[in-house]
């Protein structure tokens, strides 16, 4: 029973981490079925080395431009909500196959300084959300090369 409770005040803890965005509906799985997504969350010691304390990150092979395009919104739209330090990389090929890397860092909530990425690489698309003390983007830009 314990076991259960500290698995359900996680999962609230690392839901709330990313509320306010207008990208939460995604890790929430009303965007994408979460059948459809890879998440990974990762919480605690293991992050230290890297200055986090929080790493959520869902990843998914869109099934047509409509996905790519609302996740590409969304994003977008928590760039226009939250102005700051942003980092973006534009690919494409002759056969339009597109590529792109989107970074935000986003106002600290409390100490911790927060940061959104969004990359493409023609379907597959992952979407991170990461807190910590880590405080530059550049840094973070090597991280999760």
């Amino acid at each position: 029973m314990l076991i259960i409770i500290i698995t359900w005040l996680l999962t609230i803890a690392t839901t709330q981490a990313q509320s306010g965005l207008s990208v939460s509906p995604l890790f929430e799985g009303k965007i994408i079925p979460t059948q459809r997504m890879v998440e990974t969350r990762v919480k605690g010691k293991m992050l230290t080395k890297y200055q986090l304390t929080l790493f959520r990150s869902v990843r998914f092979k869109a099934n047509n431009k409509q996905e790519i395009n609302r996740v590409h919104d969304m994003i977008e739209q928590d760039k226009k909500k939250n102005p700051g330090i942003t980092y973006t990389e534009n690919y494409s090929s002759e056969k339009s196959r597109s590529k792109e890397t989107l970074m935000l860092q986003l106002p600290k909530q409390g100490n911790q300084n927060r940061f959104l990425c969004y990359k493409r690489n023609n379907e597959d698309v992952t979407v991170i959300y990461m807190e910590g003390t880590l405080n530059s983007l550049d840094t973070l830009r090597e991280l999760i090369k």
